[in-house]
């Protein structure tokens, strides 16, 4: 059974759990950026947040299978409208992957939002990694556009997914 635990950015251990994700999982680094993030990068992520929100609406989890850690999740809650949820990411480790546990991630992810008040659940994914695109409109998600992005190896594809 898949477990959640709420990371703070604050703790050390935390943040290294979450590096530790990125480590793990070369299909999606290398997909996107075309190498492994920093430690300072990862630090970072955790810690970016939209203008005008609070750390009470950025949700990152660590995801376990049996008190071993193989994946995490990052959501914003209200974001970028006060009926949305925006998925920043969802990772599963190389040697959990194959096991539906990204599947059963979404769903708690899809019932948070719900909780929330939201009504859809945005994200974006690099057209270069494949499977995750794969992934997301399997799941429901639709491709709402492409663009050229920063730190992308392909396009930036905007999705988006309705009636949470």
């Amino acid at each position: 059974m898949l477990t959640y635990r709420r990371l703070n950015p604050s703790e050390p251990s935390d943040v290294a759990d979450f590096q530790r994700v990125f480590g793990g999982t070369p299909s999606y680094t290398f997909a996107t950026a075309g190498r492994t993030p920093t430690d300072s990068e990862v630090h970072a992520m955790m810690h970016t947040m939209p203008s005008g929100y609070r750390a009470e609406d950025i949700f990152i989890y660590a995801l376990s299978v049996e008190s071993e850690l193989c994946g995490c999740s990052f959501t914003v809650r209200g974001y970028p409208k006060p009926d949305a949820a925006y998925l920043v990411l969802l990772m599963i480790v190389k040697s959990a992957q194959g096991k539906s546990l990204g599947m059963h991630a979404l769903r708690h992810i899809e019932a948070e939002a719900k909780s929330w008040g939201c009504s859809s659940l945005a994200a974006v994914v690099d057209s270069h990694n494949e499977r995750a695109l794969r992934f997301w409109l399997r799941e429901g998600f639709v491709e709402r556009s492409r663009t050229e992005a920063h730190g992308f190896m392909g396009h930036a594809v905007a999705i988006e997914k309705h009636g949470l």
